[in-house]
């Protein structure tokens, strides 16, 4: 079985301009010039829960403003099968979309629609008969840019799809451009649970995308055969949705359908499409058939994915599902009872050299895997272009293995090669890619003034790109991304391995950056005449009590005129003040009662031992156990429980260092903070933990003595 969960993102058309705009919407600014042909495009890239905001992003050219209209769809399975690729929705489906609203155009859109060619008419005639100086001289005097509320008067030159099912209508002013595309974010605020129909007029310009508004999701899996199971979930907490209608669709026609039960599951199978009809050819009056007009597949166009939707109530889901998943049992000219593992000697190569591929071809019968009869297999080798390195009969062996190899010329494109191995009608793949190594042009170099900033404070990144001849990288484009990771004090470092080492800071482009990567921050810019940049950046605060400080880490990815990009990145430390402290046990285990030894540790940020006082404070940890029900199921966490069981205070000596005897008065786990007071603020840092057993646990026992030592227990 094949794992497989998809929620649908986006659905989106591109729209081009009659040749006679108006400008008579309000607060339109002023067209753009007429050399450039408006359009625009509308498109989502995911689906959105209903505590989000829905975003939708607009690519368009030659328009200053667009109103946009949002419906809700009623019928959102009915809506998606009726259209032919769910994943477009152009010029092609706009009556298909009409349909769903309203079955044919209101007065006031057949109004709008002949005053709009009769206007259209007229300006055409008047416009032959002017000179082009007397029309720019008659628009500058009585054209100056009317401005209209959106009444009844101006949704008639703009017709609804239909006003009873419209939740919202806007303008969204666009910064005019000229000779490029322009993409803009469109954000409409947090949505209640369905499937929404966005659109965007301008004059006769239309775009449609779709928004899908939900908590609910589905996780399916599917078999060769056509078993599906579909578990229905919510998005955010994962729990199961019960009584979930689902409804498998290919080429509009239902394949499965059914409900899920108490613990979210269905099972079901999808039947196999039956082939549409060939209409038989008629006889024309001269005796000839009619020709049969032939289906012409263009790129892109058309879908045959599995489409899985999940309804309960308003909230609805959607996945694609390509046939592939289903191992093509839907696909009449193809075979799925060959199993098969072929493999090169490496998986990339450059040019001029050779690849040696290996195969193992094995029958699927009713019994398992069998061996083929025959004795050969055809192999071929295709570039991304078709282009065919190699076709050839190879000898399969007794044991159904088959090997070869093909050269590489020194002309090889560049990109993904296909091996092929074809037996009677069962296919086998894999591929590898050609690439060729090019030396960078130039070099990024990013610095921060100071290694460690404290909170709150502003500190800057400076990008400098320079061609390794000597040249700035002037203009250049600038994306950066800032990161956030833990940073972990380097106690078990020797002193003289700390300062300033300015050629390992450079090999390494800034050092050690911890564990995770938090984006923070992230933008744009643009590299001046000298080739470099300057990022402004303010150290935020941690959540209150995190006990830790972090590193920032800059990455910017430089892109010169002839596009080639490199990156460079570079990273400081974030402090919350001018010393570390650290609190940890000399073993991990004691009993209770047991005097337990803390060691006690305090230096400054670059790891030079300084004096200080510390205040200790022990905290007993304990996991609660917490049940919830909701809808109808129970769930289990565990909350953290925190009870302070000692204190106490040690200074450090000048090698900051210092030891202090804690009595263990309970069993459990028990935690050390360190706290460290700078200036009346209090500085927590986490130190150890400790275990503490009563003497009737026989593997404490067991217990490290020290970290430096094991003790070996004899057991006679």
């Amino acid at each position: 079985m094949v794992v497989y969960a998809l929620s649908l993102a986006a659905i989106f058309t591109i729209a081009h301009t009659p040749i006679y705009a108006q400008q008579t919407q309000n607060n339109a600014a002023p067209q753009p010039s007429p050399s450039v042909k408006p359009s625009f495009s509308l498109q989502t890239n995911r689906t959105y829960g209903t505590t989000e905001k829905t975003r939708i992003y607009i690519s368009y050219e030659g328009v200053t403003a667009l109103d946009f209209r949002v419906y809700k769809v009623k019928d959102p399975v009915k809506f998606f099968r009726q259209l032919e690729d769910p994943h477009r929705m152009g010029v092609e489906e706009r009556a298909a979309v009409s349909e769903t609203y309203r079955g044919k155009p209101s007065f006031l859109e057949t109004l709008r629609e002949f005053k709009f060619n009769l206007l259209a008419l007229f300006k055409s005639y008047v416009r032959t008969q002017l000179r082009r100086e007397s029309r720019a001289a008659f628009n500058d005097q009585y054209r100056s840019g009317e401005q209209l509320t959106h009444d009844d008067a101006t949704f008639a030159r703009m017709p609804l799809l239909n006003p009873d099912q419209k939740v919202r209508t806007f303008r969204q002013v666009l910064t005019p451009t000229e000779n490029r595309y322009d993409t803009r974010m469109v954000n409409l605020g947090a949505m209640p649970a369905g499937v929404y129909l966005v659109e965007a007029v301008n004059d006769k310009l239309r775009a449609y995308t779709i928004a899908v508004v939900t908590d609910l999701a589905t996780i399916n899996k599917t078999a060769d055969d056509g078993d599906m199971l579909v578990f229905s979930v919510d998005r955010k907490t994962g729990a199961p949705r019960p009584e979930t209608k689902v409804e498998v669709v290919k080429d509009g026609v239902t394949v499965a359908q059914g409900v899920t039960d108490k613990n979210g599951i269905l099972k079901t199978k999808a039947k196999k499409p039956q082939p549409k009809a060939t209409p038989t050819p008629t006889p024309n009056p001269n005796g000839e058939p009619a020709p049969v007009e032939e289906e012409m597949e263009e790129d892109g166009g058309g879908n045959s994915d599995f489409l899985v939707m999940a309804t309960k109530g308003d909230e609805f889901a959607i996945a694609g599902l390509s046939s592939y998943y289903f191992g093509g049992f839907d696909d009449e000219g193809h075979s799925n009872n060959v199993a098969s593992y072929i493999y090169t000697d490496r998986p990339i190569y450059r040019p001029e050299q050779k690849v040696y591929f290996k195969g193992i071809l094995r029958k699927i019968g009713e019994n398992g895997y069998e061996m083929f009869a025959d004795r050969t297999v055809r192999v071929s080798v295709e570039d991304n272009d078709g282009g065919k390195l190699l076709e050839k009969e190879i000898p399969l062996s007794a044991r159904g293995t088959f090997s070869g190899e093909v050269d590489l010329s020194g002309a090889a494109k560049l990109g993904y090669y296909n091996i092929k191995a074809t037996l009677n009608d069962a296919e086998a793949t894999t591929g590898f890619e050609v690439a060729e190594y090019k030396k960078p042009e130039f070099k990024v170099r990013v610095a921060t003034p100071q290694k460690f900033v404290g909170v709150g404070q502003k500190t800057k990144f400076t990008i400098e790109a320079k061609y390794f001849f000597g040249s700035p990288v002037a203009n250049g484009e600038v994306k950066f991304y800032v990161y956030r990771s833990r940073y972990y004090h380097w106690w078990w470092a020797e002193e003289d391995s700390f300062g300033d080492d300015e050629e390992e800071a450079e090999n390494d482009e800034g050092g050690y950056y911890g564990y995770g990567n938090d984006m923070v921050k992230e933008g744009e810019a643009r590299l001046d005449k000298n080739g470099q940049a300057v990022i402004e950046f303010t150290v935020p605060a941690g959540e209150k009590g995190d006990p830790y400080d972090y590193q920032y880490r800059l990455e910017a990815n430089v892109t010169d005129a002839s596009r080639r990009e490199e990156m460079g990145k570079a990273s400081f430390t974030g402090t919350r003040g001018s010393a570390v402290a650290t609190a940890e046990p000399e073993r991990y285990v004691y009993y209770q009662g047991d005097a337990a030894r803390i060691k006690v540790r305090t230096a400054d940020y670059e790891g030079k031992p300084v004096s200080a006082r510390v205040a200790l404070k022990f905290v007993q940890q304990t996991y609660e156990k917490v049940e919830k029900k909701e809808d109808g199921y129970t769930t289990t966490e565990w909350k953290l429980n925190r009870k302070d069981v000692g204190s106490g205070a040690v200074t450090t000596n000048a090698q900051g260092e210092a030891t202090y005897d804690w009595r263990v008065p309970l069993i459990g786990s028990i935690r050390i903070e360190a706290i460290l007071n700078e200036n009346g603020k209090e500085i927590v840092s986490d130190g150890g933990y400790l275990y503490a057993s009563d003497r009737n646990d026989a593997w404490a026992d067991n217990a490290y003595r020290n970290w430096d030592e094991i003790k070996l227990v004899p057991d006679k």
